[in-house]
Protein backbone atom coordinates (compact mmCIF):
# COMPACT_ATOMS: atom_id res chain seq x y z
CA UNK A 1 0.00 0.00 0.00
CA UNK A 2 2.89 2.36 0.79
CA UNK A 3 4.39 1.73 -2.66
CA UNK A 4 1.05 2.49 -4.27
CA UNK A 5 0.75 5.81 -2.45
CA UNK A 6 4.33 6.69 -3.45
CA UNK A 7 3.54 5.91 -7.07
CA UNK A 8 0.49 8.16 -7.07
CA UNK A 9 2.43 10.90 -5.31
CA UNK A 10 5.19 10.71 -7.89
CA UNK A 11 2.62 10.88 -10.63
CA UNK A 12 1.15 13.99 -9.11
CA UNK A 13 4.57 15.62 -9.30
CA UNK A 14 4.58 15.35 -13.07
CA UNK A 15 5.18 11.81 -14.23
CA UNK A 16 1.61 11.27 -15.38
CA UNK A 17 1.36 13.58 -18.37
CA UNK A 18 -0.26 13.21 -21.77
CA UNK A 19 1.77 11.94 -24.69
CA UNK A 20 0.76 10.05 -27.79
CA UNK A 21 4.03 8.46 -28.81
CA UNK A 22 4.47 5.68 -26.29
CA UNK A 23 1.92 3.10 -25.28
CA UNK A 24 3.68 0.79 -22.86
CA UNK A 25 1.57 -2.15 -23.88
CA UNK A 26 4.05 -4.96 -23.37
CA UNK A 27 4.10 -6.81 -20.10
CA UNK A 28 7.88 -6.71 -19.88
CA UNK A 29 7.86 -2.98 -20.46
CA UNK A 30 4.74 -2.20 -18.45
CA UNK A 31 5.30 0.42 -15.85
CA UNK A 32 8.27 1.99 -17.64
CA UNK A 33 6.05 4.56 -19.23
CA UNK A 34 4.26 7.04 -17.02
CA UNK A 35 2.38 8.96 -19.71
CA UNK A 36 -1.17 8.54 -20.94
CA UNK A 37 -1.54 8.68 -24.77
CA UNK A 38 -3.39 11.80 -25.80
CA UNK A 39 -5.68 9.88 -28.17
CA UNK A 40 -6.89 7.65 -25.37
CA UNK A 41 -7.31 10.67 -23.09
CA UNK A 42 -9.27 12.60 -25.73
CA UNK A 43 -11.58 9.68 -26.53
CA UNK A 44 -12.33 9.06 -22.87
CA UNK A 45 -12.88 12.80 -22.23
CA UNK A 46 -15.37 12.95 -25.11
CA UNK A 47 -17.18 9.83 -23.87
CA UNK A 48 -17.38 11.22 -20.34
CA UNK A 49 -18.58 14.60 -21.62
CA UNK A 50 -21.46 12.89 -23.42
CA UNK A 51 -22.42 11.13 -20.18
CA UNK A 52 -22.25 14.42 -18.28
CA UNK A 53 -24.49 16.21 -20.79
CA UNK A 54 -27.05 13.39 -20.58
CA UNK A 55 -27.02 13.62 -16.78
CA UNK A 56 -27.52 17.39 -16.82
CA UNK A 57 -30.42 17.09 -19.28
CA UNK A 58 -31.98 14.41 -17.06
CA UNK A 59 -31.83 16.77 -14.08
CA UNK A 60 -33.45 19.51 -16.19
CA UNK A 61 -36.28 17.21 -17.27
CA UNK A 62 -36.91 15.56 -13.91
CA UNK A 63 -36.47 18.70 -11.76
CA UNK A 64 -37.54 21.68 -13.90
CA UNK A 65 -37.73 23.96 -10.85
CA UNK A 66 -34.03 23.41 -10.09
CA UNK A 67 -31.71 26.14 -11.41
CA UNK A 68 -29.75 24.63 -14.28
CA UNK A 69 -26.42 25.89 -12.95
CA UNK A 70 -26.65 23.52 -9.98
CA UNK A 71 -26.76 20.18 -11.84
CA UNK A 72 -24.23 21.64 -14.29
CA UNK A 73 -21.87 22.40 -11.40
CA UNK A 74 -22.44 18.97 -9.86
CA UNK A 75 -21.70 17.13 -13.08
CA UNK A 76 -18.81 19.24 -14.34
CA UNK A 77 -17.09 19.22 -10.95
CA UNK A 78 -17.10 15.44 -11.19
CA UNK A 79 -16.04 15.59 -14.84
CA UNK A 80 -12.95 17.71 -14.21
CA UNK A 81 -12.00 15.67 -11.14
CA UNK A 82 -12.15 12.43 -13.14
CA UNK A 83 -10.10 13.92 -15.99
CA UNK A 84 -7.48 15.12 -13.51
CA UNK A 85 -7.18 11.60 -12.06
CA UNK A 86 -7.29 9.62 -15.30
CA UNK A 87 -3.52 9.96 -15.97
CA UNK A 88 -2.91 8.52 -12.51
CA UNK A 89 -5.16 5.55 -13.24
CA UNK A 90 -3.15 4.97 -16.42
CA UNK A 91 0.09 5.14 -14.44
CA UNK A 92 -1.19 2.70 -11.82
CA UNK A 93 -2.39 0.31 -14.52
CA UNK A 94 0.98 0.36 -16.28
CA UNK A 95 3.15 0.42 -13.17
CA UNK A 96 1.45 -2.70 -11.81
CA UNK A 97 0.54 -4.31 -15.12
CA UNK A 98 -1.40 -7.59 -15.04
CA UNK A 99 1.00 -9.20 -17.51
CA UNK A 100 3.79 -8.80 -14.98
CA UNK A 101 1.94 -9.29 -11.67
CA UNK A 102 -0.60 -11.86 -12.73
CA UNK A 103 -4.34 -11.30 -12.67
CA UNK A 104 -4.87 -12.00 -8.94
CA UNK A 105 -2.22 -9.54 -7.69
CA UNK A 106 -3.23 -7.03 -10.34
CA UNK A 107 -6.83 -7.03 -9.10
CA UNK A 108 -5.71 -6.61 -5.48
CA UNK A 109 -3.53 -3.63 -6.39
CA UNK A 110 -6.22 -2.04 -8.55
CA UNK A 111 -8.73 -2.42 -5.72
CA UNK A 112 -6.46 -0.26 -3.58
CA UNK A 113 -6.09 2.20 -6.44
CA UNK A 114 -9.87 2.33 -6.77
CA UNK A 115 -10.26 3.35 -3.13
CA UNK A 116 -7.63 6.09 -3.55
CA UNK A 117 -9.29 7.21 -6.78
CA UNK A 118 -12.67 7.54 -5.05
CA UNK A 119 -11.30 9.56 -2.13
CA UNK A 120 -9.34 11.87 -4.43
CA UNK A 121 -12.33 12.29 -6.77
CA UNK A 122 -14.63 13.23 -3.89
CA UNK A 123 -12.11 15.70 -2.46
CA UNK A 124 -11.57 17.50 -5.79
CA UNK A 125 -15.25 17.42 -6.70
CA UNK A 126 -16.41 18.79 -3.36
CA UNK A 127 -13.75 21.51 -3.47
CA UNK A 128 -14.98 22.69 -6.88
CA UNK A 129 -18.60 22.64 -5.73
CA UNK A 130 -17.87 24.61 -2.56
CA UNK A 131 -16.08 27.23 -4.66
CA UNK A 132 -18.93 27.32 -7.18
CA UNK A 133 -21.62 27.76 -4.56
CA UNK A 134 -19.50 30.38 -2.85
CA UNK A 135 -19.46 32.47 -6.03
CA UNK A 136 -23.26 32.78 -5.89
CA UNK A 137 -23.13 33.25 -2.10
CA UNK A 138 -24.71 29.91 -1.30
CA UNK A 139 -23.58 27.02 0.87
CA UNK A 140 -22.84 23.52 -0.40
CA UNK A 141 -23.28 20.64 2.05
CA UNK A 142 -21.85 17.39 0.69
CA UNK A 143 -22.53 15.13 3.67
CA UNK A 144 -25.95 16.52 4.63
CA UNK A 145 -25.45 14.91 8.03
CA UNK A 146 -24.79 11.43 6.60
CA UNK A 147 -21.11 11.39 5.59
CA UNK A 148 -20.65 7.56 5.65
CA UNK A 149 -23.71 7.06 3.43
CA UNK A 150 -22.57 9.76 1.02
CA UNK A 151 -19.09 8.21 0.81
CA UNK A 152 -20.60 4.80 0.09
CA UNK A 153 -22.93 6.30 -2.52
CA UNK A 154 -20.12 8.14 -4.29
CA UNK A 155 -17.78 5.19 -3.85
CA UNK A 156 -20.10 2.90 -5.78
CA UNK A 157 -20.22 5.33 -8.68
CA UNK A 158 -16.47 5.89 -8.53
CA UNK A 159 -15.82 2.15 -8.65
CA UNK A 160 -17.83 1.94 -11.87
CA UNK A 161 -15.98 4.95 -13.30
CA UNK A 162 -12.63 3.42 -12.35
CA UNK A 163 -13.64 0.17 -14.05
CA UNK A 164 -14.64 2.06 -17.19
CA UNK A 165 -11.28 3.86 -17.31
CA UNK A 166 -9.44 0.55 -16.94
CA UNK A 167 -11.65 -0.87 -19.68
CA UNK A 168 -10.68 1.98 -22.01
CA UNK A 169 -6.99 1.34 -21.23
CA UNK A 170 -7.34 -2.38 -21.88
CA UNK A 171 -9.09 -1.83 -25.21
CA UNK A 172 -6.51 0.80 -26.20
CA UNK A 173 -3.69 -1.65 -25.48
CA UNK A 174 -5.31 -4.35 -27.58
CA UNK A 175 -5.83 -1.97 -30.52
CA UNK A 176 -2.31 -0.52 -30.19
CA UNK A 177 -0.52 -3.84 -30.40
CA UNK A 178 1.21 -4.32 -33.71
CA UNK A 179 2.75 -7.33 -35.37
CA UNK A 180 6.35 -7.84 -34.23
CA UNK A 181 8.86 -5.94 -36.35
CA UNK A 182 11.74 -8.00 -37.72
CA UNK A 183 14.91 -6.65 -36.12
CA UNK A 184 18.27 -6.57 -37.91
CA UNK A 185 20.58 -9.35 -36.77
CA UNK A 186 23.43 -6.88 -36.32
CA UNK A 187 23.71 -3.24 -35.31
CA UNK A 188 26.11 -0.73 -36.81
CA UNK A 189 28.43 1.23 -34.52
CA UNK A 190 31.39 3.51 -35.16
CA UNK A 191 34.51 3.63 -33.03
CA UNK A 192 37.90 5.25 -33.75
CA UNK A 193 36.98 5.82 -37.38
CA UNK A 194 35.94 2.20 -37.85
CA UNK A 195 32.47 0.96 -38.70
CA UNK A 196 31.63 -2.25 -36.87
CA UNK A 197 28.66 -4.58 -37.09
CA UNK A 198 27.85 -6.28 -33.80
CA UNK A 199 25.28 -8.88 -32.89
CA UNK A 200 23.41 -7.89 -29.71
CA UNK A 201 24.51 -11.16 -28.09
CA UNK A 202 28.12 -9.92 -28.25
CA UNK A 203 27.31 -7.03 -25.93
CA UNK A 204 27.25 -7.67 -22.19
CA UNK A 205 26.30 -4.17 -21.10
CA UNK A 206 26.62 -0.51 -22.04
CA UNK A 207 27.85 2.20 -19.71
CA UNK A 208 27.85 6.00 -19.91
CA UNK A 209 31.28 7.65 -20.01
CA UNK A 210 30.83 11.41 -20.32
CA UNK A 211 29.99 12.19 -23.94
CA UNK A 212 30.66 8.59 -24.86
CA UNK A 213 29.24 5.14 -24.26
CA UNK A 214 31.34 2.11 -23.48
CA UNK A 215 30.17 -1.25 -24.81
CA UNK A 216 31.51 -4.18 -22.83
CA UNK A 217 31.81 -7.13 -25.20
CA UNK A 218 32.00 -10.86 -24.59
CA UNK A 219 35.07 -11.38 -26.77
CA UNK A 220 37.41 -8.82 -25.21
CA UNK A 221 37.95 -7.26 -21.78
CA UNK A 222 38.61 -3.86 -23.37
CA UNK A 223 35.40 -1.85 -23.78
CA UNK A 224 34.43 -0.38 -27.12
CA UNK A 225 34.20 3.43 -26.89
CA UNK A 226 31.42 5.04 -28.92
CA UNK A 227 30.34 8.64 -29.22
CA UNK A 228 26.77 9.23 -28.10
CA UNK A 229 24.52 9.16 -25.06
CA UNK A 230 23.23 6.21 -23.11
CA UNK A 231 19.66 7.28 -23.89
CA UNK A 232 20.36 7.02 -27.61
CA UNK A 233 21.74 3.52 -27.22
CA UNK A 234 18.88 2.56 -24.94
CA UNK A 235 16.47 3.27 -27.80
CA UNK A 236 18.58 1.21 -30.17
CA UNK A 237 19.22 -1.72 -27.86
CA UNK A 238 15.99 -2.06 -25.88
CA UNK A 239 14.25 -4.04 -28.69
CA UNK A 240 17.03 -6.63 -28.28
CA UNK A 241 16.35 -7.18 -24.58
CA UNK A 242 18.59 -4.52 -23.06
CA UNK A 243 17.20 -2.85 -19.93
CA UNK A 244 18.37 0.05 -17.81
CA UNK A 245 19.66 -1.12 -14.44
CA UNK A 246 21.27 2.16 -13.43
CA UNK A 247 21.08 5.74 -14.64
CA UNK A 248 24.46 5.14 -16.32
CA UNK A 249 24.20 1.47 -17.31
CA UNK A 250 22.24 -0.81 -19.66
CA UNK A 251 22.30 -4.58 -19.31
CA UNK A 252 21.74 -7.34 -21.86
CA UNK A 253 19.26 -9.53 -19.98
CA UNK A 254 20.44 -12.50 -21.98
CA UNK A 255 23.74 -12.42 -20.06
CA UNK A 256 22.21 -12.11 -16.58
CA UNK A 257 22.36 -15.16 -14.33
CA UNK A 258 20.81 -13.77 -11.11
CA UNK A 259 20.44 -10.69 -8.96
CA UNK A 260 20.13 -10.04 -5.24
CA UNK A 261 19.27 -7.00 -3.18
CA UNK A 262 21.97 -5.36 -1.07
CA UNK A 263 21.31 -4.00 2.45
CA UNK A 264 20.96 -0.52 0.95
CA UNK A 265 18.23 -1.76 -1.41
CA UNK A 266 20.37 -1.61 -4.56
CA UNK A 267 21.06 -4.68 -6.68
CA UNK A 268 24.02 -6.99 -7.12
CA UNK A 269 23.71 -8.56 -10.55
CA UNK A 270 25.64 -11.70 -11.49
CA UNK A 271 26.40 -12.30 -15.18
CA UNK A 272 26.78 -15.70 -16.77
CA UNK A 273 30.55 -15.19 -17.14
CA UNK A 274 30.94 -14.53 -13.41
CA UNK A 275 31.16 -10.73 -13.54
CA UNK A 276 29.14 -8.63 -11.13
CA UNK A 277 27.35 -5.36 -11.81
CA UNK A 278 25.66 -2.92 -9.48
CA UNK A 279 22.11 -1.90 -10.28
CA UNK A 280 19.89 0.78 -8.80
CA UNK A 281 16.75 -0.16 -6.89
CA UNK A 282 14.89 2.39 -9.03
CA UNK A 283 15.17 0.00 -11.97
CA UNK A 284 14.49 -3.29 -10.18
CA UNK A 285 11.22 -3.79 -12.04
CA UNK A 286 13.15 -4.00 -15.30
CA UNK A 287 14.66 -7.29 -14.16
CA UNK A 288 11.44 -9.01 -13.03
Amino acid sequence: MVEIVKTWAAAGMGQAVMNGDRTGTGGAQAGTNGVVPWRLYAIFAAFLLAVIIVNISSHAIEEPALPLWEPALWEFSSYFAILALTPLVWLGYQRFHWQRLGVAKFLMVQLSFCALFSLAHIAIMVGIRIAGYGIVHEHYNFARGHLPLELIYEGRKDALTFLVICGFIWVYERLSQRAPVSLPERIEVRSDGRTLYLTPAEILYAEAAGNYVELQLTATPKPLLLRGTLSEYEKRLSPYGFVRIHRSRLLNRGHMRSFTATPSGDLRIMLVDGRELVGSRRFRDQLN
